[in-house]
């Protein structure tokens, strides 16, 4: 059986940061997987406002761009360092959340600055059923503090 190299895989995605910029690399994760959009969002008080978002139809922007924290499922990445469900219409947990339904799919972990304070999210998310294998959340801890780098 043919083994990839993450770490390969991870220098690639730090190179496409930096010699492409956010929105490339947000691209090439969200190529590794069946979600729709992959993006950063900040944390503004109480607000999650969408910093750089990847849309894989690019048809129109049907993603959120301010969110109150209390609605949004990243409070759950950012109270427990990563949140994912795969269903949210069907999960239990989700059953009062007002974005189960909208958002049916969702991984988040948590960006922490160098100081330990919250930046916010990094996300991948679906208007559809998804999931997310844990060899892609292994390799999403290593690559996406990266991305602070280069967040604004």
């Amino acid at each position: 059986m043919l083994e990839i190299d993450l770490s390969v895989q991870a220098d690639a995605v730090r190179n496409v940061l930096a010699t492409h910029g956010i929105h490339r690399a947000l691209a090439m994760l969200n190529d590794r997987t069946e979600y729709r959009y992959t993006g950063l969002y900040k944390l503004d008080g109480d607000t999650m406002r969408a910093a750089h978002v990847f849309d894989r139809s690019a048809e129109y922007r049907t993603w959120l761009k301010v969110v109150p924290l209390s609605k949004s499922l990243c409070r759950f990445a950012i109270e427990k360092g990563q949140f994912m469900t795969s269903h949210a219409s069907k999960d239990l947990a989700l059953a009062d959340h007002p974005h189960a339904g909208l958002i049916e799919s969702y991984y988040g972990r948590l960006l922490t600055r160098s100081d330990g304070t919250p930046y916010g999210t990094f996300i991948h998310f679906d208007v559809e059923p998804r999931i997310i294998s844990p060899d892609e959340v292994k390799f999403l801890r290593e690559v996406t503090p990266v991305f602070l780098r280069y967040a604004d």
